[in-house]
Formats: C-alpha cells, structure tokens, sequence
C-alpha cells in the first residue's frame, strides 16, 4: 500500500480544503458534484493508498525557508483573495460559512491543537498508553489516517473558521474531542477531553510534535498543505491533491532520477 503524507497546520485555510476531501474520501460522504466538479473539489481515489496525518507549526516551517511572515500578511491582495478563493471551493464543497475575511483573531495559537492531532494520528493504542503513564507508549500505524482522526482534524478547521472560535483555548479542543473522539467507537477507552489536553502538554507528544515539523523542513517544506510520497517526492497545495494520492501510479512515467525530498518523511 502507498503512504502519503498530509503535512497540515490549521492556520492554513487550503489545508482545511485537503481535509474536508480527505475525510470525504476515507467516510464515502460524496457530494455528487464533485465527480465532475473542478479539481481542487474532486475527492481523491484512496485505494491502495493511506493517508498519514502529519500537523506542523508552519511558523517554524516558514523561519526555515526564509519567510519570516504570512504571505497573506505581508501581500495584503494575495490575503484577501486566498480567503475569497477557500471560500468559493468550500461553496462548491456544500460546506457554505467560511469568511469572506480573516476573523480578528486569526491566526490563532495552534501548537495545542497540533499536538492533540499529532497524539491521535498515532493511533488510540498509542494514546491509551500515554493515558496510562506507560514510558514508551508504541505506534501502531496501521490505526493511522482513521476516519475519526479525520473527523477531529475537520472540526477543528470549522470551529476555527466556519465557527470563528479560537482554537488555542483548551476548552474548545476538549469539547471537540469528547465529541468526537472520546465518544467514538474505537475498541479503547478513550481519556475525555480534559485529560487529553494534558496528555498533549506532556514530553512524548511535545517532543512528537516538534519533531514532525523537524522533519517537515527536513524535507524541503515551505507552505502548508503539503504532501509527500514513500519514495521521497512532494507536492504542494490542495490543488494538487489528486497528483499525490496517485504518484505511485505514474512514478515510472516521470523523467526525473529523484523526487524533492531528500529526507524520508517516516514517522
């Protein structure tokens, strides 16, 4: 089975993009415009492939590559049509409210809600253990990329931006988590939200976290979404989506000895 890597960070409104046709695509809820629809809708054909979830602090990612600012920021125009763009696609999605504009408190603080994503990317067992104080919790990597680790990731996109929460507030993610992930059926005995804002302050997940994003500029990331294959290639933007989850299909076309990254982005 082919991996792809969804590098995301949820200040980034096309990553919310990948993540509605992601958890579309791994749900089997189809909008039947999408079939046909443009390409930065359709939803990706996931057989053969997992989808490994990889949250990054892209400040950090943006430091390394030489940009010291938001390009919405420091390009006001390019700002207001990226949100003007994110919510069209999500119109033509069926999944209408984002903001025509940043809320005021955009963007939040999302190094919480990136270590609770991290945490739950690496399968309930591996959460279950932290939750015990077990000293070298394991991944089990085949719960990686689940549909509940998918539905979290998505609600916490729409309380950001469709909701105008903010996600750095602890009371938030673990409202979103109760719902989603501890009432889930998972075959564990999930720790509630509460607990599982603790859990992502603790070594384990901080260290996790942080070195995902090492790896990320590891692998030559400048912008979120972003996405790379087993075999060390990258592609960047929801628009380019569909390209990656199809990589393995058409690698032996591509005239080109290697692929972007010169890191493996394993976990």
């Amino acid at each position: 089975m082919a991996a792809v890597n969804f590098w995301f960070e949820f200040a980034s409104p096309y990553s919310m993009i990948s993540a509605l046709r992601l958890l579309r695509a791994l749900t089997g809820r189809i909008n039947p415009f999408v079939d046909s629809g443009l390409p930065s809708c359709q939803l990706p054909d996931l057989t053969n492939v997992s989808i490994v979830y990889r949250p990054i602090l892209l400040a950090a990612v943006f430091k390394a590559s030489g940009q010291h600012t938001l390009p919405g920021v420091q390009v006001p125009a390019k700002g207001k049509y990226m949100f003007h763009d994110v919510q069209r696609t999500l119109s033509l999605l069926g999944c209408p409210g984002f903001p025509n504009r940043p809320h005021t408190n955009w963007p939040p603080n999302t190094v919480l809600a990136g270590r609770m994503a991290w945490m739950l990317a690496q399968g309930p067992s591996y959460v279950c253990a932290l939750d015990r104080n077990a000293r070298e919790p394991s991944t089990n990597k085949l719960e990686q990329g689940s549909k509940v680790l998918a539905e979290f990731v998505w609600r916490v996109f729409e309380a950001e931006f469709i909701g105008g929460e903010d996600i750095g507030s602890p009371k938030v993610l673990e409202r979103l988590w109760n719902v989603y992930v501890a009432r889930a059926e998972l075959g564990y005995e999930m720790p509630n939200g509460e607990r599982a804002v603790e859990l992502a302050s603790t070594d384990p997940v901080k260290d996790g976290y942080k070195s995902n994003t090492q790896v990320a500029i590891a692998c030559k990331l400048f912008g979120a979404p972003s996405f790379t294959t087993d075999d060390g290639d990258m592609y960047w933007g929801n628009d380019h989506l569909l390209e990656a989850v199809a990589h393995h299909k058409v690698r032996s076309l591509l005239d080109q000895p290697q692929g972007y990254c010169t890191k493996s982005a394993s976990i």
